[in-house]
């Protein structure tokens, strides 16, 4: 029965939202489990080390003590060797999206880290442009990634190489057993543990909000006009932004969503990109490269506005990978848009085993 599930579990994964594509139809009636999930069936999976899972199309996963070894089958079209993207991203534990308005395929964490379009052989990773050898290609309402461009475009996140007609990914071990609703963990300043900064002149503050109640002029209807982008650390009250951020609870999470105005929802970094920008602070569109903004701060030393990067567990090279970002606001709480605990944008207390582990590292964006 334990083997059942685990099997189960291993062919899950969370699905983006909104119109889809027959290829997302098809994915999404394949019993699809949430992140947290997955996490704690890969840690029942170490009682398997040494085995070998059939995981569907061919797919198999071999446990061992320090890595699990993916095997996907690989599809040739037209003598040229292809992956489809929805089980890669599904094997490797990223969130995926076909867009069919834009012609656009999405994969990543808790946003879109990298963008395609069939046909073309240029690509978005975060911020940037990677051009590719050769173009995906959309096929039976599958979308094809040439195995030619995963080295130009996956590298920095997964080991694999290509063994014939299969591709071999080496994932890490180690596991994250830990639940994000686990229980509360007392500060008692161990290294792993949270703390404000004594010097926090907006510690103790706070100004009121109607919490969930979206602000006059935030409509569907039209893009709304951001302020316009001034450099990071302005100086800007923090109270009125933990405010402005509560006023979205409740909204739902979209992996890959469209700017808030037109769709409606969040993913993980359009929420602090669409936050910060009301203040005038531009940030960029990834939580990858937003972590590459601001100044570095301390676990120990934490202000209210702060930004906190983590990372979500998967088949990857390593966990030093930023997959989410949230906004810090005082008293061990942060506010986020995420796909779990509650799908949306959520207060969380980060005084849990599961944050403390996944954290990498907090910016400071504005003073």
């Amino acid at each position: 029965m334990i083997m059942k599930v685990l099997i189960v579990a291993l062919l899950s994964v969370t699905a983006g939202c909104g119109q889809l594509s027959k290829e997302q139809q098809q994915t999404r009636q394949q019993s699809l489990a949430n992140r947290e999930q997955q996490n704690a069936d890969r840690s029942i999976s170490e009682q398997y080390n040494g085995k070998t899972m059939n995981v569907g199309d061919g797919s198999t996963i071999h446990m061992t003590g320090s890595e699990e070894i993916l095997t996907i089958p690989l599809k040739t079209v037209d003598g040229v060797s292809y992956v489809i993207g929805s089980e890669l991203a599904s094997a490797i534990g990223f969130h995926h999206k076909w867009n069919e308005s834009s012609n656009t395929f999405m994969i990543g964490d808790n946003d879109a880290a990298y963008e395609l379009q069939a046909g073309s052989t240029t690509a978005q990773r975060g911020d940037s442009k990677v051009q590719l050898p050769q173009p995906p290609i959309l096929r039976n309402s599958q979308f094809h990634i040439p195995v030619s461009a995963l080295g130009n475009l996956l590298a920095d996140d997964v080991r694999f190489e290509v063994q014939g007609q299969s591709m071999i990914v080496r994932a890490t071990g180690e596991t994250v057993p830990e639940s994000m609703d686990g229980p509360d963990e007392a500060n008692t300043g161990a290294e792993l543990d949270f703390a404000d900064d004594p010097n926090d002149p907006y510690k103790g503050t706070g100004a009121k909000a109607t919490l969930g109640q979206v602000e006059d002029g935030d409509t569907l209807s039209a893009e709304r006009m951001e302020p316009e982008a001034v450099p990071v650390l302005k100086n800007i009250n923090m109270d009125t932004l933990i405010a402005q951020a509560k006023r979205y609870l409740g909204v739902k999470y979209e992996f890959g969503a469209e700017p808030y105005p037109k769709s409606g929802k969040f993913d993980c970094s359009s929420f602090t990109q669409y936050v910060f920008g009301k203040s005038g602070i531009q940030l960029k569109r990834t939580a990858r490269d937003q972590g590459n903004q601001g100044e570095p701060v301390s676990r120990k030393n934490l202000r209210k506005g702060d930004l906190m990067f983590f990372y979500v567990p998967g088949r990857f090279k390593s966990n030093k990978t930023i997959g989410h970002v949230s906004i810090y606001m005082g008293d061990q709480q942060m506010i986020h848009a995420s796909p779990s605990q509650n799908n949306g944008v959520q207060i969380t207390n980060i005084n849990k085993a599961y944050w403390k582990k996944t954290f990498l590292k907090a910016k400071r964006v504005a003073l």
